[in-house]
């Protein structure tokens, strides 16, 4: 039997017995062996041939672990167990050095007398030690004393007449020993009351006990009044503490205590590692929102704060590359996440030239999209993420609520970004805000959406270029290959050697696939939405808005880009996946170059000012009825008293009755150049008629409707 080596175990299952292997004889005849467990064991001999036979038997078996062999430090080990230990040592050392002589019964007996003569040693100590050697692994270590045995440790102390533990600091009574019945009521206020409430200390719960176990009524001398008296032989607060910690599994009650999504997220032990869930650049992203620790201004009116950006964020989990980004004021939502995933898969270099901010392809590589994305419930869950899915085959995940932790490593960006600016940031929130005395720094706030978006690009290019992250968990060969953890070497690195096939698809169609879509109405003045009017060729020339304002207005299906309302996009119902371009009408010319957040604050404003100048209109329409009927009151009260004429000859006369008060009319307003007044000594000419006989001719100018009439028949030519 070669397979039997010295110190090995030999398991018998049937008697529960376990045997450590001592010598073996050279000829292989058979071996000597003792049983780990019992306490009067000595070495037993072996024959090999009833070892084989009973191994096929299935008697024994070679035992899975050795109890006793564990890795001892050498300067974890107190001096005083060192000195025991060398001492046993230096007893036994010429015994276990005679094999196999010490192995026989008589042998052993004479070699122990003689070390008894020479060392002092008691014939139980050696024999002890002997066995403990044998027992515990055939080393010096095994002859370590066992004081961590000691004490009864974890065991309860038994309840007599004497005060346990150490008498109370400057206290006047000595204490109560803590019974079962008192350790009884600790445990039920625990868990009825301390871990059900999270505003309860552990000193209310102890609190609790005193008033409903040990305290009474009485009469207060002093007020007449019944309080409740503590008793003497009350538990201490320090009783209490320790007993809790004693019975109670202490993590479990502040699980409870403060439930266990944010034990999770906050209390909990910290040991995996997102980067052991990937196997190389763009396998895994993770996203997350935040908003963004800055007041901004508007960029079209710069005395106006418009509060403060959402920032989206989109790592790559292997290299810690910020693949995409989202600045904007879409709070955390769909649009935004699409937005900063469309990003991601973007050409980096066309997207900061937006920004007058020059790069090279190799400055931020990131556009392709992920196997796997792990995000937020609220922005990756639901019928829209199905775009995402079905149409690029992205696996997604979803953190639990209040479990930040699962996505580690893009909440960490949230905290290197800002760091690189907020010392110079005007309008960056401090830590006093909304403090009593603090700064107001909204007040402070000069940059407008765009700036702060150079900002945040030139804190990314900073981060993915130069930032050294530290704790980075390199594989060997990348230790080999010495790659420092730059997320930008890690990206490189993990190209190379790590992923094959980084998944790009077209940036239009990633960015046409992952646009917030709506629907718009299609009326006589454009295809409406959020205020604006769009138009394309395709609605032109299929008469769109005049069938609008002939038959009345119907919906249609868009996308819209929410940084810039200059186009949207139509779908063709016709084509499937097509989308057409339509562009802002002349109508909405002012609207150009706005994000939709924009227009929506004008149109805000704009709804805003029609409600303030509501309590003017109204007043001032208040005011015209009370002229208007001030004035028919006038009227009324010059009406002539009725004369009994019949309405027909009232109505007789309207025209003699209009030309004679159109005359009055005229010498009222006619223009006269102002001249002096003449003498009245010098008298004034008189005017006399000429006495024809005949009656005098109207000289007085034409109605402009006669004159008009006239000129008409002159022009048809029915007068000379």
């Amino acid at each position: 039997m070669n397979d039997i080596e010295v110190n090995q175990l030999l398991e018998y299952p049937a008697d529960g017995l376990v045997e450590r292997v001592l010598w073996i004889d050279p000829a292989n005849r058979g071996l000597y062996a003792i049983d780990i467990h019992a306490a009067r064991a000595l070495p037993v001999f072996r024959i090999m041939e009833d070892m084989e036979r009973l191994r096929e038997a299935g008697v024994w078996r070679h035992a899975a672990s050795d109890p006793w062999l564990r890795p001892v430090v050498e300067d974890a080990i107190p001096a005083s167990h060192r000195a025991k230990r060398n001492r046993g040592w230096l007893m036994i050392k010429p015994l276990i050095s005679d094999q196999p002589a010490i192995f026989d019964e008589i042998k052993r007996g004479r070699a122990i007398t003689k070390a008894m003569a020479s060392t002092g040693a008691t014939n139980q100590t050696l024999y002890r030690l002997l066995r403990r050697y044998w027992q515990r692994g055939l080393t010096p270590n095994a002859l370590l004393p066992d004081y961590g045995n000691c004490g009864g440790r974890g065991k309860d102390k038994a309840v007599s007449a004497k005060k346990r533990g150490r008498s109370q600091v400057g206290g006047e009574e000595e204490g109560i020993n803590i019974t079962p019945e008192i350790r009884s009521m600790f445990r039920a206020v625990i868990t009825r009351r301390f871990a059900t409430r999270q505003q309860m200390d552990l000193r209310d719960a102890w609190q609790e006990v005193m008033r409903a176990h040990f305290s009474r009524r009485a009469i207060d001398e002093h007020t007449g009044q019944q309080v409740l008296v503590v008793d003497k032989g009350a538990p201490t607060l320090r009783q209490f503490r320790y007993w809790f910690e004693r019975d109670n599994d202490v993590f479990k009650v502040e699980r409870t205590r403060r439930s266990p999504r944010v034990y999770d997220k906050d209390m909990r032990a910290i040991l995996g590692s997102s980067t052991a869930e990937t196997i190389g650049p763009g396998s895994r992203y993770q996203i997350d929102a935040t908003i963004a620790d800055v007041y901004l201004i508007s960029r079209y009116d710069r005395s106006k704060i418009v509060g403060r950006p959402v920032l989206y964020v989109v790592v790559d989990v292997f290299s810690r590359m910020i693949a995409g980004v989202y600045v904007g004021f879409e709070g955390p939502s769909w649009v935004g996440a699409m937005m900063a995933l469309a990003n991601a898969a973007s050409d980096k270099v066309a997207y900061c030239k937006q920004f007058s901010l020059d790069i090279g392809d190799a400055d931020w590589p990131c556009k392709v999209l992920p196997d796997v994305l792990l995000g937020d419930r609220g922005e990756i869950a639901g019928g829209m993420i199905e775009t995402l899915i079905n149409n690029f085959q992205v696996h997604v995940e979803n953190a639990a609520p209040y479990r930040a932790d699962w996505k580690g490593i893009v909440e960490q960006r949230f905290r290197l970004l800002p760091s690189r600016f907020k010392a110079y940031v005007p309008g960056y929130v401090g830590d006093d805000f909304r403090a009593r005395g603090g700064t107001d720094y909204r007040l402070d706030a000069v940059l407008d959406i765009d700036q702060f978006t150079r900002i945040i690009l030139h804190s990314v290019l900073y981060y993915n270029t130069r930032h050294l992250i530290r704790d980075y968990e390199k594989p060997p060969q990348m230790i080999a290959d010495q790659v420092k953890a730059i997320p930008i070497d890690l990206w490189e690195w993990g190209i190379a050697h790590r992923s094959g096939r980084l998944r790009s698809f077209p940036a239009e169609l990633v960015r046409l696939s992952l646009l917030p879509s709506a629907e718009a109405t299609v009326t006589a003045a454009g295809i409406r939405y959020a205020g604006c009017y769009y138009s394309c060729p395709k609605a032109l020339s299929e008469h769109w808005f005049e069938r609008a304002r002939q038959k009345g207005t119907w919906k249609v299906r868009i996308s819209y880009e929410p940084r810039s309302m200059d186009e949207v996009y139509l779908h063709d119902e016709a084509v499937r996946l097509d989308f057409i371009p339509c562009a802002l009408t002349d109508k909405s010319r002012h609207h150009r170059g706005r994000t939709l957040w924009e227009i929506d604050q004008i149109r805000k404003d704009e709804r805003r000012q029609d409600a303030r100048h509501e309590p003017e209109a109204l007043q001032a329409q208040v005011n015209l009825t009370d002229s208007i009927k001030a004035i028919i009151g006038e009227a009324e009260a010059m009406r002539p008293e009725p004369t009994g004429e019949s309405k027909s000859r009232r109505v007789k006369n309207l025209r003699e009755n209009r030309r004679a008060e159109r005359e009055d009319e005229r010498a009222r307003e006619a223009f006269r150049s102002p001249t002096p007044a003449l003498d009245k000594k010098a008298g004034r000419g008189e005017v006399l008629p000429f006495r024809t006989g005949k009656p005098p001719e109207d000289y007085s100018l034409p109605d402009i409707t006669e004159f008009l009439r006239s000129f008409e028949k002159g022009e048809s030519g029915d007068e000379p």
